[in-house]
């Protein structure tokens, strides 16, 4: 709850700033996340007694961008990527994923109000571990982020639907998402 606020806080102070631009927007995502975890990661889990319970949670954006012509714009974003969850006999870990990325987009115009785009960037994330037992950790970092997606224009508002990937040290998360932005 404390992330979804501050997500909307920092919407709300970026407002003022995005809508005096011409080409500027603001808005928002949810979505399901994938933890991509590989055959080799869960054979190391394994060993250590531990197994994946969930890798699958919900997720939500919430971004701001600027476009520059019909075919480039950049993208600021806040995202959630929900929780990994870990499972070891009586022990149960929470491995939780959030951070602040920026992309580089490049849009399609087909029709005068659909968009195809294409997105790459980086993401500086945050994982914060903790468990049913009492330990807890977290570790951090700065890693790249792709996507594809299409975008619908009425008037002011734009409904989109997009595939992301964020490529997490050893692991990839993905989040399909649908959500909309309002336009200035």
């Amino acid at each position: 709850m404390k992330k979804a606020l501050l997500s909307l806080g920092i919407m709300a102070a970026l407002t003022p700033t995005v809508a005096s631009a011409e080409g500027g927007y603001l808005g928002g995502s949810y979505g399901r996340t994938e933890f991509n975890v590989s055959s080799s990661e869960r054979a190391d889990l394994n060993s250590l007694g531990f197994s994946v319970k969930d890798d699958s949670d919900q997720g939500f954006k919430v971004f701001g961008g600027y476009r520059f012509n019909k075919n480039i714009a950049v993208e600021g974003y806040y995202a959630d990527l929900g929780d990994l969850e870990l499972t070891g006999g009586s022990v149960n870990v929470d491995a939780a994923i959030d951070g602040y990325g920026v992309s580089l987009v490049g849009l399609l115009p087909v029709t005068e109000q659909v968009d195809l785009f294409a997105k790459v960037g980086m993401f500086h994330w945050s994982n914060d571990v903790s468990s049913n037992v009492g330990v807890s950790g977290g570790d951090d970092g700065t890693d790249g982020s792709y996507g594809l997606g299409v975008a619908y224009t009425m008037d002011s508002v734009t409904f989109r639907a997009e595939f992301e990937r964020y490529d997490l040290g050893d692991v990839d998360v993905d989040l399909i998402s649908a959500g909309l932005a309002l336009n200035f």
